[in-house]
């Protein structure tokens, strides 16, 4: 009975003290306003630059008119989940040039291309997998096979620009991998790891439908397809560029059984087709919910001053007259104080994930380099929401245990400002390590439940093991606040 007369007492004074209200509206205000700020000012210009890649290995002969190309990829060298073998029916050996191809990948299974604007998906098989692309016309068709007797179709294409006169043959491409690079305690621009993808192909025909118009046999040619290196003082390169980049030299040898081992670096695709990518992984999501960062200034301030309002006053006295089994006192004020924090903070949450993804898309959020982010009724999302506004109501717990300890609001407001906004951000400027350690030690690691996504760059902690720390802060700090609050006078 003590417990639920104090939770009714405690539940009158907040509402009753306007201070209190002030800075519960701060916080929603802050969240809500560093959020909207966020989405409206954030903006990628991924799709600004040259978004395209043409750049392998080719070994290829002419094939005139109608006709089949034949192959069967043997083995494959796993260089990249997305190095690229199989064969190719391309205008002339430059980049940008019109072309099909049919390939294997090492982790995506059978993909068939057509001038990086169509892709299509085969079976999620390896090498070795026969592959055969079949012209009539400006109409392509892909079909892949495990014994080179039973086919199954991966799709057709059409290819308006391929002239009649084509190249006919087989590449292989490996895109770079991305190392990070350790400048005085930061990563720092990464530098860009090179390797020769490596294929060997045997069983391969052209067959022209005019047989007269076949190739000699010994027509096979060594190209490697690349863009020219931009010209100093050219225009910036548009969108429809083909992207430039740095290329191992390829080559090619045939044994007398005619198996062809090829070797080759680049890519082949589009941002979004062919699994290129200019962007690192985002977290929209948690990137829609940063306002809680400055949110927290607004939970301090109320943790803080839900205690130290009544050292200040005086009434602290009557509180505790009132109530005299003090830990009833602490434990309502908290339970307070965490469910209106809590209840509240799930308004600008919701608010922001729900109008945030169409000012994102605006500022060049949007696909294919940057896929839609789950809908607010997804669990991960939901769990971002809600964790947000469990995180705001623990520090404002925290905040108040912090007032307990110290019954003064400048020096308790003053150290809780510090710690959680200044050296965060001071961190976050200076030293990868120093803030890699705040995010996984300090109360600041409770906004890892925010996380939809593994970002490697930003995720050093799990969502409930971040969510964890800051919930252990808060268990000692009411331990500490309420031993304290017993041994002291009022």
């Amino acid at each position: 009975m003590n417990l639920r007369r104090a939770l009714r007492a405690e539940w009158t004074k907040f509402w009753s003290v306007r201070s209190t209200t002030l800075a519960l509206l701060a916080m929603v205000l802050l969240t809500l306003g560093l959020s909207t700020l966020a989405a409206s000012l954030s903006h990628s210009d991924a799709y600004e630059g040259p978004i395209t890649y043409d750049q392998l290995h080719f070994v290829h002969e002419p094939m005139i008119g109608d006709g089949t190309l034949t192959a069967r990829v043997a083995s494959q060298k796993a260089t990249s989940a997305w190095a690229k073998a199989g064969i190719m029916l391309k205008a002339n050996p430059t980049a940008g040039a019109p072309y099909v191809a049919l390939m294997v990948t090492p982790a995506h299974g059978v993909r068939l291309i057509a001038d990086a604007t169509t892709e299509l998906a085969g079976t999620a098989t390896t090498a070795p997998r026969w592959l055969q692309l079949t012209r009539s016309g400006q109409t392509f068709t892909g079909a892949e096979s495990a014994d080179g007797s039973s086919w199954r179709t991966v799709g057709t294409v059409t290819v308006a620009d391929l002239p009649t006169r084509a190249l006919a043959g087989l590449f292989v491409a490996s895109p770079p991998t991305d190392v990070p690079l350790a400048l005085q305690g930061r990563t720092g621009t990464i530098s860009r790891y090179l390797q020769l993808g490596e294929a060997d192909f045997d069983h391969v025909t052209v067959a022209a439908a005019n047989a007269g118009a076949g190739p000699p046999a010994d027509a096979w040619r060594d190209s490697d397809v690349t863009p020219p290196p931009r010209q100093r003082g050219a225009p910036k390169p548009g969108p429809e560029t083909i992207i430039n980049i740095d290329l191992l030299p390829g080559g090619s040898t045939r044994d007398g059984n005619g198996t062809f081992t090829v070797t080759g670096s680049g890519d082949l695709g589009r941002v979004g087709i062919g699994g290129v990518s200019l962007a690192g992984p985002t977290d929209l999501v948690r990137q829609s919910l940063v306002g809680a960062q400055l949110g927290i200034i607004g939970a301090v301030v109320l943790g803080v001053l839900f205690i130290t309002s009544e050292y200040r006053t005086g009434t602290i006295g009557a509180t505790l007259a009132a109530s005299p089994r003090r830990g009833h006192v602490l434990a309502a004020k908290t339970a307070v104080l965490t469910g209106v924090v809590f209840v509240v903070g799930l308004l600008p949450g919701f608010a922001v994930a729900l109008f945030s993804p169409a000012l994102e898309r605006r500022n060049g959020y949007r696909p294919p380099i940057f896929p839609d982010p789950p809908t607010v009724t997804d669990p991960v999302v939901l769990r971002a929401i809600i964790g947000t506004a469990a995180f705001l109501a623990l520090i404002a717990a925290f905040s108040l245990a912090v007032g307990v300890i110290l019954r003064g609001t400048a020096s308790a407001v003053m150290l809780l400002l510090a710690l959680l906004v200044v050296v965060p951000i001071v961190a976050s400027g200076t030293s990868d390590a120093a803030n890699t350690w705040i995010s996984r030690a300090t109360p600041f690691a409770g906004l890892a439940i925010q996380q939809t996504m593994d970002v490697p760059s930003e995720t050093v902690i799990g969502p409930w093991a971040g969510f964890a720390v800051l919930c252990a802060y808060t268990g000692v700090a009411l331990t500490a606040g309420f031993w304290l609050l017993l041994r002291r006078d009022a």
